[in-house]
C-alpha cells in the first residue's frame, strides 16, 4: 500500500527529496536530493539538487532540475533546465525554453518556445513551432517544423519530414543572419522530405522536395525530387 504523503510549499521553503504523492509548490523553492512523485505542479522558482521522477509535471515559471528527468506528461510555461537526461514517454510540450544537458526521448514532443539540447533527440512525432538547437541527431518518424525562430541540428533521421516558414521574412533578419527563421543540418535523411529555408550538405530520401529560400549542397533521391527555381543545389544523383 502506497503511504506517500503529499509535499506543498508556498512563500520561500526548502524540502527534503523523497517519494511523495503530489507536489506543489508556489514561490521560491529547493527540495535537496532526488524526487519521486505521481504529480509535480511549480509556480515560481524551483531548484531540484537530484534527479526528478514524476508521472505528470506541470512548470509555470522558472526551474532548475540538477540531475535527470523522467516523467509521462510535462507542460512547460517559463524556462527549464535539466543538466542530465530527459524523458518524456507521452507528451512533452514546451511553451517557454527548455534546457537539456544531455539527450531527449520521448513519444510526442511540441515546441511553441526553444529546445537546446547537448545531445541527440528521440520522439515518434515533433511538431515545432518556434526553434531548436540540438548538438547531435534529431531522430522523429514525423517531424513538422515551422520555423519562426533559427533551427539547427547536426543530423536529422525521420519518415516524414516538413520544414515551412510561415512568417515573412523580417527587416532585421537582412542585417542579423543568425536571427533568420531557417533551419541549419549538415544532413538530412528520410522517406519523403519537403523542405523551405533549409541549410543542409546532404538531403538524402526517396521523394524530396526542395522549396524557396533552401541551400543544399547535395541531393541524393530514389523515387523523384521536385526543386523551386528559388532553391540552391549544389549536386544532384537518382540512387
Amino acid at each position: 500500500m502506497d503511504t506517500r504523503s503529499d509535499l506543498q510549499m508556498s512563500g520561500i521553503g526548502r524540502s527534503q527529496g523523497g517519494s511523495y504523492s503530489h507536489v506543489r509548490l508556489d514561490g521560491m523553492s529547493k527540495i535537496n536530493g532526488d524526487t519521486d512523485c505521481i504529480s509535480l505542479d511549480s509556480n515560481g522558482t524551483m531548484t531540484i539538487d537530484g534527479a526528478l521522477q514524476s508521472e505528470s509535471v506541470s512548470i509555470n515559471g522558472t526551474a532548475k532540475v540538477e540531475g535527470g528527468l523522467n516523467t509521462n506528461r510535462m507542460t512547460l510555461d517559463g524556462v527549464l533546465t535539466v543538466k542530465e537526461h530527459a524523458v518524456c514517454n507521452e507528451l512533452l510540450t514546451v511553451n517557454g525554453r527548455l534546457s537539456i544537458g544531455r539527450g531527449l526521448d520521448g513519444e510526442k514532443v511540441e515546441i511553441f518556445g526553444s529546445l537546446k539540447t547537448r545531445k541527440d533527440v528521440q520522439c515518434e512525432v515533433l511538431s515545432v513551432h518556434g526553434g531548436f538547437s540540438i548538438d547531435g541527431l534529431l531522430n522523429a518518424g514525423l517531424i513538422d517544423i515551422k520555423l519562426n525562430m533559427p533551427c539547427r541540428v547536426q543530423e536529422i533521421g525521420g519518415e516524414n519530414i516538413t520544414v515551412r516558414r510561415l512568417k515573412k521574412f523580417s527587416v532585421i533578419e537582412q542585417f542579423v543572419p543568425v536571427l533568420s527563421a531557417k533551419l541549419q543540418a549538415h544532413t538530412i535523411e528520410g522517406d519523403e522530405i519537403n523542405l523551405e529555408y533549409t541549410e543542409a550538405e546532404i538531403v538524402r530520401g526517396n521523394d524530396i522536395r526542395i522549396g524557396r529560400g533552401c541551400k543544399i549542397g547535395r541531393v541524393e533521391y530514389k523515387n523523384q525530387l521536385l526543386r523551386d527555381d528559388d532553391a540552391s543545389i549544389g549536386a544532384v544523383h537518382q540512387i
